[in-house]
């Protein structure tokens, strides 16, 4: 049973917290003007290497800007904790946190928002890298045009698309890049929402991933662009209100990182389900997303038909292969193939290591997510030597099923679903984990660690750097 308790705030009390969160939020607002401010900066700065003055200026702002998020998540954090204390609290119910952090939600009117075909795409920096090339663009625009036109049938079930990669490995500038063609191709209105960065999931929204969703899409379509999320983070918006929205205008949505949102989420299934009817199932519909996790794809396939008969398709994001191109692309004049390598040949990776290189600031690359999943699979009791046996094999099989649940955020996800390593993340789990490890299998991994740590810090291309990588590769193979 659900037991609410008294509440043992004084008066005096209340109005203290009150008026906390009121600072707070005024300290939330000022902050995020300032996040608006320094992106109209970068936009307005050329960001070509040419010009090392203007250059060192975009990252400085980049910087700031990524303090500025920081500071708005503690804020919230803060808020939320101020608001659990000023109402009662729920106990004896697995949702019971959520329910306590759950801030009261405003009235929404449809006729907040503008109509479907009116929301923008999103916008990108003029001076972008170029992480995405046109034939691997144009071969993705195909494949959701094919499905697009195409209604739902008991014989043919349509698959949503999916695009899996690591953390900072160039998901969200695939769909920001696909956006704005499918709306020009197809005439028809394209949503983007995202689970991630501007718009984050707070940890009760999981308790309704339905209106998690729909207040994003509320928000995509808001009237004031200049506006912030924080407007809508507690607007009260249902699946009834965006199917009235909608009506029967032609509509793609675009969902960034998915995964965040299905992680824990209660009611899944309904989550599931409002996606295929309101954005799969009819002709002129259709929704991809992307997700740091293959396992997502068979997640939501579960959810929308059972027994499962739909699949999710999978969209090979692009690699690159030619270190004169990538030299080119990222201004990274010394740049090898040994470095192309260590970082899975992952376009925005090395742009990341490059930037993290030149400016001498490490917080470019994802090391808070990678040293999260490694940490998770030491204090869970995953890391043995049976399960590492396993995840070296998937190095030579690309089975996710050999790989520790918490590590598949850092692979790369390729053809027939298999994991592809990257190395970056992966010689940085195993040195973690053969700590723990007992017998040969200890001396083994650190060897394994150690000889492709030799391939890359070879100063020049020799034939032993890469002797090194096959016998890297010729040890895990026996030990397996």
């Amino acid at each position: 049973d659900i037991v609410t308790n008294a509440v043992t705030t004084t008066p005096s009390e209340i109005v203290s917290i009150s008026a906390k969160i009121a600072s707070i939020e005024e300290q939330i607002e000022n902050n995020l003007k300032s996040i608006a401010s320094v992106e109209i900066d970068i936009k307005n700065c050329d960001d070509s290497k040419e010009n090392e003055q203007v250059r060192k200026k975009v990252e400085q702002l980049r910087k700031e800007k990524g303090q500025l998020r920081k500071k708005d998540e503690q804020l919230r954090e803060e808020k939320l904790i101020l608001l659990r204390k000023s109402q009662p609290s729920v106990v004896g119910s697995s949702s019971s946190a959520s329910i306590s952090l759950a801030p009261n939600l405003r009235d929404f009117e449809v006729g907040e928002i503008v109509p479907p075909m009116d929301v923008p795409p999103p916008s990108m920096e003029a001076n972008r890298p170029m992480f995405i090339d046109d034939q691997w663009l144009n071969d993705a625009i195909e494949r959701i045009s094919s499905e697009y036109s195409i209604e739902d049938t008991p014989t043919y079930r349509l698959s949503p698309l999916a695009f899996v990669r690591c953390s900072r490995g160039g998901k969200t500038r695939a769909l920001n890049e696909i956006a704005p063609l499918l709306k020009k191709r197809l005439g028809a209105a394209v949503i983007f929402v995202s689970f991630n960065d501007y718009s984050q999931i707070s940890k009760w929204e999981k308790a309704d991933p339905i209106a998690a969703l729909c207040r994003r899409i509320a928000f995509e379509a808001r009237f004031d662009r200049s506006a912030q999320f924080n407007s809508f983070s507690n607007a009260n918006v249902t699946a009834d209100h965006i199917i009235e929205w909608l009506k029967e205008t032609n509509c793609i949505l675009l969902i960034d990182e998915l995964n965040l949102l299905l992680s824990d989420a209660t009611n899944a299934d309904l989550f599931a389900k409002f996606l295929k009817n309101t954005f799969l199932k009819k002709s002129n519909r259709y929704f991809a997303f992307s997700s740091h996790v293959v396992g997502t794809t068979s997640q939501l396939s579960d959810y929308m038909d059972s027994p499962s008969n739909r699949t999710v398709g999978i969209c090979e994001l692009p690699l690159v292969h030619h270190v004169v191109d990538a030299a080119t692309i990222f201004g990274w004049e010394d740049l090898n193939a040994k470095e192309m390598i260590y970082y899975g040949l992952i376009p925005a990776l090395i742009y990341e290591a490059h930037l993290s290189k030149t400016t001498n600031n490490s917080g470019y690359l994802p090391f808070e997510r990678r040293d999260a999943a490694i940490t998770l699979c030491e204090t869970t009791g995953l890391v043995t030597n049976e399960s590492v046996v396993e995840l070296l094999s998937s190095f030579i099989t690309g089975d996710k099923r050999s790989i520790l649940p918490p590590l598949h955020e850092l692979m790369n996800t390729g053809k027939r679903r298999l994991l592809q390593w990257i190395p970056f993340h992966m010689m940085e789990a195993l040195s973690c984990f053969s700590e723990t490890l007992s017998g040969e299998l200890k001396m083994i991994v650190k060897t394994i660690v150690s000889l492709f740590h030799k391939f890359v810090d070879d100063q020049h291309l020799s034939d032993k750097a890469w002797e090194s990588l096959f016998v890297f590769t010729l040890l895990i193979r026996l030990v397996t």
